[in-house]
């Protein structure tokens, strides 16, 4: 996924990205929520979250679901953090059959830039708790 149409072609499955070891030391990145979920709320968000993948690929995503929701409490996707630059492009530049798709996309890759968002690798722009989507999947699935 180096460029906007590999972007905007939805999630890459085959292959997988490789899963982050660890979040990116030199983005600054929200503060770890404490949800204080049960047992049954955890396995809820899991389910949630596994809802974006065929099933065969379960197994593989679920315990790096579950180990980034008991660390961060909330399961942001970080292996689907796109490769490409996110920063506002020339609206031309998009792969959208419309001027209004290319410019909702134009508006969250602006909203996803490191040098705008507040904390980028959580998608959240400014304010402390606005995010521009929940979870990595829904960038590559909304692009």
């Amino acid at each position: 996924m180096a460029d906007l149409k590999g972007l905007c072609a939805g999630l890459p499955l085959n292959p997988l990205p490789p899963p982050r070891p660890e979040r990116d030391p030199n983005i600054p990145h929200a503060p770890v929520r404490n949800p204080c979920l049960l047992h049954d709320q955890k396995k809820l968000a899991l389910q949630n979250a596994l809802r974006y993948f065929p099933h065969h690929l379960h197994t593989t995503l679920l315990g790096e679901f579950a180990r980034e929701l008991n660390e961060f409490g909330h399961i942001y996707m970080y292996r689907f953090i796109p490769s490409i630059d996110l920063r506002a492009y020339p609206i031309q530049e998009y792969p959208a059959k419309c001027t209004q798709a290319a410019a909702i996309m134009h508006m969250m890759m602006n909203n996803l830039d490191h040098r705008v968002a507040q904390f980028p690798h959580e998608l959240v722009t400014y304010g402390g708790n606005g995010q521009v989507l929940s979870n990595w999947a829904q960038v590559s699935g909304s692009a």
